[in-house]
């Protein structure tokens, strides 16, 4: 999407929260604009519709991502598994500090209706993987990596491992060896516990190596 205004950035933001809260059709326009203290008819000028406000969302949080991937695509000075590692920890930091966000995506992907939301979702992620696959199928022709890897379920386990530990941690939050820690302490905790556990997995499946 184009570059967007600090205005527009703070109303996407709004939006963002109060449809993950209140799920997008629980959510009127009016709800975002007293929240974002503009008016309706500024929102209607920024996005044109509710359905387009969360699609400018969508395009928001992903579209730094792409770039991301596509500069790892080309940094020469970098080992493949290094690269991997990279994405690895980006993909952590990313998904766990944007919670609002990753509701959005679950709801929408779980939709059963037909939607030009869910449509674009799933347009952007086959790109994502587009960028992704060349990471492991260069290194793969390299004979670094091995030729048996579905990346498709690589990269399955990478986004499902990460998504399945934001609501777990509540759970884990009340494990005896974290109740001492303060959130802070404890979400970073977590992140390098995930982050160690993500890299052995992929060094293992990637280079038959433990």
């Amino acid at each position: 999407m184009e570059e967007i205004s600090e205005k527009q950035l703070s109303i996407l933001k709004v939006a963002e929260r109060l449809f993950a809260d209140q799920g997008f059709h629980g959510t009127s326009v009016r709800d975002i604009a007293q929240e974002a203290d503009v008016n309706i008819a500024m929102i209607s000028y920024y996005f044109g519709s509710k359905d387009k406000l969360l699609e400018s969302i969508v395009k928001y949080r992903m579209k730094a991502s792409q770039k991301f991937i596509q500069d790892l695509l080309v940094d020469d000075t970098m080992k493949p598994l290094d690269k991997i590692y990279a994405m690895i920890d980006r993909f952590i930091n990313k998904m766990m500090g944007e919670q609002n966000f990753q509701c959005i995506m679950s709801r929408e992907q779980l939709n059963s209706e037909k939607s030009p939301v869910r449509d674009l979702i799933w347009e952007l992620k086959r790109e994502m993987l587009g960028l992704m696959q060349p990471i492991v199928t260069d290194a793969q022709e390299a004979g670094i990596f091995h030729k048996d890897i579905d990346v498709v379920m690589l990269m399955t386990s990478l986004f499902g491992t990460i998504h399945q530990i934001i609501p777990a941690q509540k759970l884990l939050r009340n494990d005896p060896e974290f109740s001492d820690l303060d959130e802070a302490t404890f979400k970073e905790n977590l992140k390098q516990r995930l982050s160690i556990h993500l890299k052995k997995l992929f060094k293992a499946i990637l280079t038959h190596e433990f």
